[in-house]
């Protein structure tokens, strides 16, 4: 009777244990579509492959499209996954003028996603594998997770105008550090000064901004303006990526970094 009421109790564990499977629905894949990868490792025949200096390969899916990056150039095209393949159409590459090595790395990667390379996700870990060539990557949250908007020192490192973006003058440096609590620190790359903010969603106000008198011309006059340009504004966008802070006011906007 015993022996009886063991086996009844194991199959009914059994049974439960089933339905508790059938009941949670097939396994869903991972996926890469609005995903950023950042490069953790290459390798070429199992010996590691540096990458130039201060750089770094950048994948983006979304929307049925790549964008990548080697240091230097933004490459992409439409993109598909066909039985773990990476295929990817139409792919182009913009035509930034890039040392050598950085120009090099960039036909090297371009080479690497149009040649129809093998993919394998597992979690928040991406591999890109073609030939003897492995690229080992790591999804960006992970990798370098967003910086939090205050408490942080953000320096200008370009200028958004219309569709044209731009680099800062060359030795002039400009700052914007909010603090907790509300209080703004700036620093106009000619004058500084002290201020209020509030963010609401992604709206970000900046008001009772008060600076110094100093008189800005030439290279410090031009990072000034487009600072006042998009602090002045009545309302500001803002997004982080990383450690990139993008803060927009029309057709004029600012891209700092986080450190």
């Amino acid at each position: 009777m015993i022996d009886l009421l063991r086996r009844r109790t194991l199959l009914w564990l059994v049974a439960m244990s089933l339905l508790a499977v059938a009941c949670s629905g097939p396994a869903v894949a991972p996926t890469l579509d609005g995903r950023v990868f950042l490069s953790t490792s290459v390798t070429q025949d199992g010996a590691d492959r540096p990458l130039v200096p201060g750089t770094r390969i950048r994948l983006g899916f979304g929307d049925g499209g790549l964008t990548a990056s080697a240091g230097c150039n933004t490459m992409g095209g439409t993109v598909r996954l066909d039985g773990g393949v990476l295929v990817l159409d139409g792919g182009a590459m913009t035509e930034m003028g890039c040392d050598e090595p950085r120009h090099a790395q960039d036909s090297w990667l371009f080479e690497i996603l149009a040649g129809r390379p093998t993919v394998r996700l597992a979690g928040n870990e991406l591999e890109i594998q073609s030939g003897g060539t492995v690229i080992r990557l790591l999804d960006r949250e992970i990798a370098e997770p967003d910086l939090e908007p205050t408490g942080t020192l953000w320096t200008v490192d370009s200028i958004i105008a219309g569709d044209a973006v731009s680099s800062v003058p060359a030795g002039v440096t400009a700052t914007i550090r909010l603090l907790p609590g509300g209080d703004l620190a700036l620093d106009t790359g000619c004058n500084t000064g002290s201020g209020r903010f509030a963010i609401d969603g992604a709206t970000i106000r900046f008001t009772d901004i008060g600076l110094t008198k100093r008189a800005c011309d030439g290279p410090a006059g031009a990072m000034e303006g487009a600072v006042l340009a998009v602090v002045g504004a009545d309302a500001v966008t803002w997004s982080i990526d990383a450690h990139n802070l993008t803060l927009g006011a029309g057709p004029a906007g600012l891209i700092l970094r986080g450190g």
